[in-house]
C-alpha cells in the first residue's frame, strides 16, 4: 500500500493529516507523521500556556477543514467555554481542539494503524517522484515514502548580522523568541527587535514575567499591528470591482493608487478592504512578475502586514496600558550593532535622523516574525534537501521555490507531483499560507491531489517540466 510521510505537527500538518484521514477519503495510503518534540496538532502557536496569546482570528471562522468552518465554537459550546463567535480567545484552546479533532478522526477511520505518530525529526529525504522517497530522522529510523509533505512551519531564525560573536555567547542576546534562556535575575531593561504581532506576544509575556521592566520596541518603521474591530463589521460592497482592477493592472504602483482611491472615502472601513483581499490574495500574487513582487517586498511589505495581521482589542488594550504606564516606548530605527556580554550595547539610527544613539539592555529579544529564508538555514532537513538538489530556495527569500499546488521544484527545474510543501514556506508562491484559513484550503488541495497521484504506479509519476509554465503560475523560480 503507498504510504505518505508528512514532516511537521503543528498547524497546517495537523491540517493535511486531518484531511487525509476523513470519513469518505479513499484509505489508499498509510500515513507517517513526523511531529518532533511537541505533542501532534500544537506547533509553536498552539504549544503556548500563556492565556494573553490570543488568535487572531475570531472563534466563529476558526476549523480544522474547509467545510467545517464553525467546528471549534461547537467544540468549546460542548466544553461548557463562555465563547461566541466574534470572540478572540487563547491560543492553547485552539490546540486542545485540534488534538480531539485528530483523535476521533483516527477512531472514526477504522484502521488505527493507518496512521503512525512519530515523535522525531526528519533530518533527510532523497529519492524521486518515479522511485519514491526515503525519509530519515535524527536517530537513524528511516522511512520508505510514496509522497512526501513538508509542514516543517517557519525555519530557526537566525541572529542579526549586526550582533557581535560576544553578544550571541553571552546570553543575553535570544534569537527565537519562543525559547528563553533561564537568568540569574529579572532583567531591569528589555528590548524587543521587532513589533509585528510575534513582538507584540513578546512583550506581554515579559512585562507579566517581569513587572518592574522597561520594555523598548525596536523596528524599521516602528509600526505595531493594527487592531481588529470589536465586532465583525460589514463587506465592502464593491470588493469584487477592487480586485478586477487590480487583476487587470498587475502592477504594485497601480494597485497602491486605486487602494488609495478606495480608501479615501470616509464611509470605507479600511478592515473590510483588507478582508476582503484574504482570498484572492494567492491569485493576485501569482499575477505579479519578479521585479514587481520585488517591489511590494521592498516596499510596501511594512505598510501591509500591520494592515492584514491585526491584533485582538483585549491585546491592543494591554499594549497600549503598558505604554501608558511608561512601562513600554516604540522606537523607530535601524538596528546598527548589538555588543558586549551583558548588559548589552544596542546601537540604533532613529528612523529620520542621522544621529546614532546607544540603549543598554539586559536582555535583548529578536522577534522579527516568521522566518522564511531557506538559503543558508540552520534547519537540518531544509538544509540537506537543497545542498542534495531536491529542492530550491525561493529568490526572494520567501520559503522554496513551489508551484501553487505546493510540488516541489528541483534544481533541473521541474516539480514533483509527489513532493509537496504546505504552510509558511509556500510563501514565494501564494504569499499567504500561513494562516489558518489558507492552510486548510492548500491541505485539502495537496490531500486530493495526492489520492490521485497515488493511484498512478510509481514509474509513471515523472516530474512536470518547468517549460511551457504558463505566465502567472505563481513560481518566481522561473525567470
Amino acid at each position: 500500500m503507498p504510504r505518505i510521510v508528512v514532516i511537521g505537527g503543528g498547524a497546517a500538518g495537523s491540517a493535511l493529516v486531518g484531511e487525509l484521514l476523513r470519513p469518505g477519503r479513499p484509505a489508499g495510503a498509510d500515513i507517517v507523521w513526523l511531529v518532533g518534540q511537541r505533542a501532534p496538532g500544537r506547533g509553536i502557536a498552539y504549544s503556548t500556556s500563556a492565556d494573553h496569546h490570543l488568535l487572531n482570528v475570531r472563534a466563529a471562522g476558526m476549523g480544522l477543514f474547509v467545510d467545517d468552518v464553525g467546528a471549534f465554537l461547537k467544540y468549546t459550546a460542548a466544553r461548557g467555554l463562555p465563547v461566541k463567535g466574534a470572540d478572540f480567545v487563547p491560543r492553547s484552546w485552539f490546540g486542545d481542539f485540534v488534538e480531539s479533532s485528530l483523535a476521533r478522526l483516527v477512531a472514526e477511520s477504522g484502521r488505527p494503524g493507518r496512521l503512525s505518530v512519530q515523535s522525531r525529526e526528519a533530518v533527510a529525504v532523497r529519492g524521486d517522484a518515479a522511485l519514491g522517497y526515503t525519509v530519515t530522522a535524527a536517530d537513524g529510523e528511516s522511512w520508505r515514502a510514496d509522497a512526501v509533505v513538508l509542514a516543517v512551519g517557519a525555519l530557526p531564525p537566525a541572529p542579526l548580522a549586526a550582533v557581535t560573536p560576544e553578544a550571541l555567547h553571552g546570553g543575553a542576546y535570544v534569537t527565537d523568541p519562543w525559547q528563553w534562556p533561564t537568568l540569574a535575575q529579572a532583567p531591569e531593561r528589555v528590548v524587543v527587535v521587532g513589533t509585528g504581532l510575534t513582538a507584540v506576544d513578546v512583550l506581554l509575556s515579559a512585562s507579566t514575567l517581569w513587572p518592574h521592566a522597561q520594555l523598548t520596541a525596536i523596528s524599521r518603521h516602528g509600526q505595531l499591528p493594527r487592531t481588529h474591530a470589536s465586532h465583525p463589521g460589514e463587506p465592502y460592497p464593491h470588493q469584487q470591482e477592487l480586485i478586477d482592477a487590480f487583476e487587470a493592472e498587475p502592477r504594485i504602483g497601480a494597485w497602491l493608487r486605486t487602494a488609495r482611491a478606495t480608501l479615501a472615502d470616509e464611509d470605507v472601513d479600511w478592515r473590510a478592504v483588507v478582508d476582503g483581499l484574504r482570498g484572492a490574495t494567492p491569485g493576485l500574487w501569482r499575477r505579479l512578475g519578479d521585479a514587481e513582487r520585488a517591489r511590494f517586498v521592498r516596499h510596501l511589505r511594512w505598510l501591509w502586514e500591520p494592515m492584514r495581521h491585526r491584533m485582538p482589542p483585549q491585546t491592543a488594550t494591554a499594549i497600549a496600558r503598558l505604554r501608558t504606564q511608561g512601562r513600554l516606548r516604540i522606537v523607530a530605527g535601524r538596528v546598527l550593532a548589538v555588543s558586549g556580554e551583558g548588559p548589552l550595547d544596542v546601537r540604533i539610527r532613529p528612523r529620520g535622523g542621522e544621529i546614532q544613539r546607544s540603549l543598554a539592555a539586559d536582555l535583548v529579544i529578536q522577534a522579527t516574525g516568521l522566518t522564511t529564508l531557506a538559503d543558508g538555514t540552520s534547519h537540518p532537513l531544509i538544509g540537506q534537501m537543497i545542498a542534495e538538489d531536491l529542492v530550491r530556495p525561493d529568490r526572494l527569500g520567501l520559503g522554496l521555490c513551489a508551484d501553487a499546488q505546493g510540488r516541489l521544484r528541483g534544481a533541473e527545474g521541474t516539480v514533483a507531483p509527489t513532493l509537496r510543501v504546505i504552510g509558511s514556506l509556500l510563501r514565494g508562491a501564494l504569499w499567504e499560507c500561513s494562516g489558518l484559513p489558507e492552510i486548510r484550503a492548500m491541505a485539502r488541495v495537496i490531500a486530493e491531489d495526492l489520492v490521485r497521484e497515488l493511484a498512478v504506479p510509481g514509474a509513471r509519476r515523472i516530474a512536470v517540466a518547468a517549460t511551457g509554465t504558463p505566465a502567472g503560475s505563481g513560481d518566481a523560480c522561473l525567470h
